[in-house]
């Protein structure tokens, strides 16, 4: 059996090289880890503890690393990523290529949530597709990919992970992969209701009054979301009932990531 914890040590120690675009070793994977995310339902159920939640990463390996590490001195069986793997950081690829051979090596201890930047019309005008030297083929291969990600988890029947937010106060048996647009674009905002996001046309934002009534039909406690650059690392809203979580510097903000144990939710900086 693989010891995952020496596949960290090894990823962790990986060197970037440039080599030829075709010749990296994320396309050889690909068909393995879009078999795991197609059987994988769009909200995905964990009962571990304890868990690690890491939010966007953006192309840090540094990062990546940071969280790792944090893995494995706390101790925790499961890790969720909260998605954007990819795009304005130097190292887009090479972060896809080890949270991909994660996956594979413990596909029901890796949760990989998706992003907007794992959706082709944001990547395609961000750092991928000029990573992948504008191959269509290869941009279209990654994108297959990500069209088979879940969207969300819940964690022991309390907490929602997801990337961004709620399209309104939906039930979790409605959430398809099909419809990933609200959840990896949508923000929380102290307006009541659904709005108009000034990110842009087609993305809102939600209240506390919509996250309330989408917390009591779902019999959930919490929120955990990524998604915003925060200077602090991570910011509460809605009387401490939704974390928002950053995981990365390398578009400014500082390094935080969460821990579940037990119910509780713990955040660490830095």
């Amino acid at each position: 059996m693989l010891d995952v914890n020496c596949l960290i040590e090894k990823l962790c120690e990986t060197k970037v090289i440039l080599i030829p675009i075709t010749d990296h070793n994320l396309f050889n994977i690909l068909p393995q880890v879009s078999e795991i995310f197609d059987s994988e339902d769009a909200v995905i159920h964990t009962y571990a503890t304890p868990i690690l939640i890491v939010a966007d990463l953006h192309g840090d390996l540094n990062a990546l690393y940071s969280a790792l590490r944090k893995k494995s001195e706390l101790g925790c069986d499961t890790v969720i990523f909260l998605g954007d793997y990819i795009d304005r950081g130097p190292a887009s690829l090479d972060v896809l290529e080890k949270v991909f051979s994660l996956k594979i090596a413990e596909p029901d201890k890796i949760i990989l949530l998706r992003g907007n930047h794992e959706l082709k019309e944001t990547n395609r005008l961000e750092k991928l597709f000029e990573d992948l030297e504008y191959d269509e083929c290869l941009f279209a291969s990654i994108n297959n990919v990500f069209d088979k990600m879940p969207v969300s988890a819940v964690i022991s029947d309390k907490i929602f992970c997801v990337h961004a937010g709620i399209p309104g106060p939906v039930k979790l048996s409605e959430i398809t992969k099909e419809d990933a647009y609200p959840y990896v674009w949508n923000d929380p905002s102290e307006m009541e209701g659904i709005n108009q996001s000034i990110r842009g046309p087609g993305m809102r934002t939600f209240g506390e009054d919509i996250f309330d009534e989408f917390l009591r039909i779902n019999g959930l406690e919490r929120m955990v979301r990524g998604h915003s650059v925060i200077e602090s690392g991570f910011k509460w809203w809605f009387g401490g009932r939704l974390l928002s979580l950053h995981s990365t510097v390398e578009c400014g903000g500082s390094e935080a990531v969460g821990v579940v144990e037990d119910g509780d939710l713990f955040i660490l900086n830095g």
